[in-house]
């Protein structure tokens, strides 16, 4: 059967931390989690979190790194070789905390800087100090810009793709992500929206990281196509519990357990 995940989740006033969330999310019956982290700049404490995975027997499946200057890596510029270092040191903190795979955005906003040999001779870099640590690159789908395919196009077999349907919905409904990425997929991120409520204009308001079934997206189709592709790893929801009144009026136990059964909802279209 396959693994169910969910992401450190932001915005309950209960405020649980890092640590109290992994334990809670074994509790409850998640099989594994991801989270966040920004390197020498931040304080995350992964190796801790780590620690506390183990002792309370769920999977540390992925780190998703910061990407507040990525776009930084297509200017010829120093900032861009300051921001792929920086990219080196979350590399450096999954390999630490044994997390064998890390999300990366590949640009941030509805514009960004000409695709051009520059940003893509930084990729590559990146993936090859990435394989020689063990951690697989996984490059995440935003907003309609062409810089995605083009590192995809170019990345190296041991990297590969980070499904974010919720994202497909919100910013790109038109393109078909699974179709064209799906024998690369590494991790997932899932969640519900409600599509991009202004035509013609996307917004990153739109991407409101809903429980399943609280949004537009057809479950059904989403857990069927995703196990046409191949992929066999986790389902792993990526939920804001401050995106509705509604969730953040209740517990935040009553959350995750909510959480856990829409996700195990999911994953029993792949069984019908």
């Amino acid at each position: 059967m396959r693994k169910l995940g969910v992401s450190i989740i932001g915005g309950h006033p209960d405020k649980y931390s890092t640590t109290e969330q992994i334990r809670l999310f074994a509790e409850v019956g998640f099989d594994c989690f991801f989270s966040g982290a920004s390197g020498s700049r931040g304080n995350e404490p992964v190796e801790e979190w780590a620690e506390c995975a183990a002792k309370y027997g769920i999977e540390f499946e992925t780190i998703h790194a910061p990407f507040g200057g990525v776009n930084d890596l297509w200017k010829d510029v120093p900032a861009g070789d300051d921001y792929m270092n920086y990219m080196c040191t979350v590399i450096d903190q999954c390999h630490r905390a044994d997390v064998d795979k890390m999300i990366m955005h590949v640009t941030i906003g509805n514009t960004a800087p000409d695709v051009g040999p520059v940003g893509l001779n930084r990729f590559a870099k990146l993936e090859e100090y990435a394989e020689k640590q063990g951690v697989h690159l996984c490059y995440e789908n935003l907003e309609p810009l062409p810089h995605l395919h083009e590192v995809m196009k170019h990345a190296g077999a041991y990297h590969g793709f980070c499904l974010d349907i919720g994202h497909n919905s919100c910013y790109t409904p038109h393109i078909p992500m699974m179709k064209l990425y799906g024998d690369r997929i590494l991790c997932t991120h899932i969640h519900d929206n409600r599509g991009v409520t202004q035509p013609g204009n996307i917004d990153y308001r739109d991407d409101n990281h809903l429980l399943p079934f609280d949004g537009i997206l057809d479950w059904k189709w989403f857990a069927k196509t995703l196990n046409a592709t191949g992929y066999t790893g986790p389902m792993t929801f990526e939920l804001s519990a401050g995106s509705k009144p509604e969730y953040k009026s209740g517990t935040f136990v009553s959350f995750v357990r909510d959480a856990f059964e829409r996700a195990k909802r999911v994953r029993a279209f792949e069984e019908e």
